[in-house]
């Protein structure tokens, strides 16, 4: 009789014992699977705005201003000089409008056999400087209502309000903002227009922030056509020292 009750001493305990280790593997299991799909997160939204930052930093750092400096259709705006009072958009630290070096063409457009008229509507012109325009106001209609949204009309034609075609760059942008460098400080407003001589700040400072976290991101687009440095900052009126 004590033998046998030793036996079932010891059966009850290696039970217990087995479920505690069942209950640890699968609290374990549950916490592996866990950091696995937040891992998955973090990499899906780190590619994301990796993608984001990449097509922005190849928009900012197309820009380019005529070399004939009384050039209207040539011009680099950014913070409230890019705003449209009488389009009531509000872009005040969060609207660039530029010209750009133009575009690769598409493969499609290269291997296409239709007339030049149709290549015109469907692709726009191919010739002159771009506008481009990045805010978080659409002009048109946009089909999505929030966001980022880009605007590009080939050639420029002196209007920086409007003109061209508008899409949305990215729908989850909650807030954009851009500072300028001017070779000695940061700006928050850039007007080549207003400028003796029109230049292009030595670089662009973005920070933004989407809907769907509360991350503030921040990063820097050098513009490599610019001519200020350190050296020859931008002063008032736009010269150089």
């Amino acid at each position: 009789m004590r033998k046998r009750g030793l036996t079932l001493i010891e059966l009850m305990v290696a039970i217990v014992i087995t479920a505690i280790i069942a209950a640890s593997a699968s609290q374990a299991t549950y916490v592996a699977v866990r950091q696995n799909a937040s891992a998955k997160a973090y990499r899906l939204a780190a590619t994301r705005d990796a993608q984001f930052e990449d097509r922005l930093r190849a928009l900012i750092s197309s820009a380019c201003l005529s070399t004939v400096t009384t050039d209207p259709a040539s011009y680099y705006l950014g913070g409230d000089a890019a705003g449209d009072t009488d389009q009531n958009i509000t872009t005040s630290g969060a609207g660039l409008v530029f010209t750009s070096l133009g575009e690769r063409l598409p493969a499609e457009f290269v291997t296409s056999q239709d007339d030049f008229e149709t290549l015109n509507q469907t692709y726009g012109p191919r010739g002159g400087l771009t506008e481009v325009s990045i805010s978080q106001s659409a002009i048109g209609n946009a089909p999505v209502s929030t966001g980022l949204y880009l605007r590009k009309q080939t050639p420029a034609d002196g209007d920086s309000s409007q003109g061209g075609f508008e899409s949305s760059l990215d729908p989850d942008i909650d807030s954009i903002s851009f500072e300028f460098y001017n070779g000695e400080s940061w700006d928050l407003t850039w007007d080549s227009t207003a400028m003796d001589v029109p230049r292009l700040p030595a670089a662009v400072r973005v920070t933004y922030s989407r809907t769907s976290d509360s991350v503030e991101h921040i990063f820097v687009v050098r513009l490599p056509l610019s001519d200020v440095t350190p050296d020859n900052p931008v002063t008032a009126g736009g010269s150089s020292e």
